[in-house]
Order: structure tokens, then sequence, then C-alpha cells
């Protein structure tokens, strides 16, 4: 045979060898990648296993919606009927509150530390707001009553209502973050995304710049109706492997 043979099959050798050993760098690859999930999925499961249990509850938001005041807490509706021209009472004390209360349970056998960010406040001894900020919240108790919480000038509600009517996103909103993490730092921190929006004020019919609270209605009910709102939101486990 030919030597140009003999070199032609030494190439086809040495390139079968090449892609032999590639295809079973590959297979290692894949299986170590494979061993590496099944390890991870181990880890996360036995710290699943160790995470305390806690649990988020939110109320329905009041309705009416409460009158904002400087003084503290709201504790007030704006009376029955009750109308803002524009653009005279669009904005400064003409305000409305969106407001859920939320409570934490631990219902693990070891204490829990909460951390609340965003509008998130609690009542002070003298009924102001004050930011949440980090509770701990013992075996077996409740924590003490969270307040979803912001005030929103009409102006601001009436543009979620325009916005609704477009059906564009609403650009305000009440925006929290709760996370909960045990004392043994076990790896694991479990955080819930609160929003609560709405557009609860409209214009009154045939009145040119006059806005109302939204009415009843006569098939859909109160104006709760108008709000969008979470009673059980998407808990976020996080495992820090």
């Amino acid at each position: 045979m030919s030597e140009t043979f003999w070199v032609a099959l030494g190439s086809i050798s040495t390139t079968l060898a090449f892609g032999f050993v590639a295809w079973q760098a590959y297979l290692t690859r894949q299986t170590l990648q494979v061993s590496q999930l099944m390890n991870a999925d181990a880890i996360r499961g036995r710290l699943d296993s160790q995470a305390p249990v806690v649990t988020l509850k939110l109320t329905p938001p009041p309705w009416e919606p409460q009158a904002w005041t400087p003084a503290g807490m709201p504790c007030s509706t704006w009376p029955t009927g009750h109308t803002w021209h524009f653009p005279a009472d669009e904005d400064g004390a003409n305000r409305l509150v969106l407001q859920q209360v939320l409570v934490l349970e631990n219902l693990s056998d070891r204490r829990v530390q909460a951390r609340f960010d965003g509008d998130l406040v609690v009542a002070d001894e003298n009924r102001r707001p004050t930011a949440a900020g980090v509770i701990l919240i013992e075996p077996g108790e409740t924590s003490r009553e969270v307040y979803l919480q912001k005030d929103f000038t009409i102006k601001e509600l009436s543009e979620n209502f325009t916005a609704k009517q477009a059906g564009r996103e609403l650009p305000h909103k009440v925006l929290g973050t709760v996370t909960v993490e045990d004392d043994r730092d076990n790896g694991i921190t479990d955080r819930w995304d609160l929003v609560l929006t709405g557009y609860p004020v409209e214009p009154v019919p045939d009145r040119d710049g006059l806005w109302m609270i939204a009415p009843w209605h006569l098939t859909e009910g109160s104006g709760l109706r108008t709000l969008e709102f979470s009673l059980l939101p998407t808990r976020q486990r996080i495992h820090w492997i």
C-alpha cells in the first residue's frame, strides 16, 4: 500500500482517539454535574427539615380607605359623599391611606428573627407610625401587629385609576419585604414580598374635575373591588449553600 494510505489511516485513527477522549471528558463532566445537583438537592432537603416553621397572614384592607393624619396612625375615613376638586384638592393634606395588617406566627421550637423593610410600620406608644425594623418572635408566639401602610395624594390615586382604565400597571403602590431567620443561622432565609395598590377614587360622573371615593356597585359590591392585595403571599425560601 502507498505511504499516503498509511498516513490517512493514521490521521483517522488519531481523530477517532481524540473524539473518544473528548466524549469521555464530556461524560465525566455530565456525571459530575448530576452528582453536584443531587448533592445540592440533598443539602436543601436537610436544610428544609431544620428550618423554622413561620406563617405570615394579612388582613383585608379596610374599606373605606382611611384618611391620613399628621398626628399619628389613621383612625377615621373621609365623610360619606366627600369630593375633591382638581387641581385645588389634588395634593397637600388630601390623602388616603392604603393599609393591611400582618402578623407572623412562629410554629417552631426556637426563636426567630423577622426583619421588615419598605412600607412596614408599627404603632408606637403614642400611636405614631414608626419603622417596624427587627422583631424577635419566641417559639409558639405571634408577632405584634405590623402595618403594610402608605398614604397617597388624591392625584396619585387618580393616576392609578387612569392607568387601570388604560390597562397599564398601577404606578403607585405600597411595598414591603419580610425576611425571617432563626437563631441557629442554619443556611435558610424565608422571604415574603408584599404589594398593596388600587384605584379607590374615581371621577364624579358629569362633573368635570371632581373626584370621589369609589361607591358601592350593584353587581360588584363595595369599593374593595378597586384594591389589589393578597391575604396569603407566596413565601420564597433562600438556601445559602
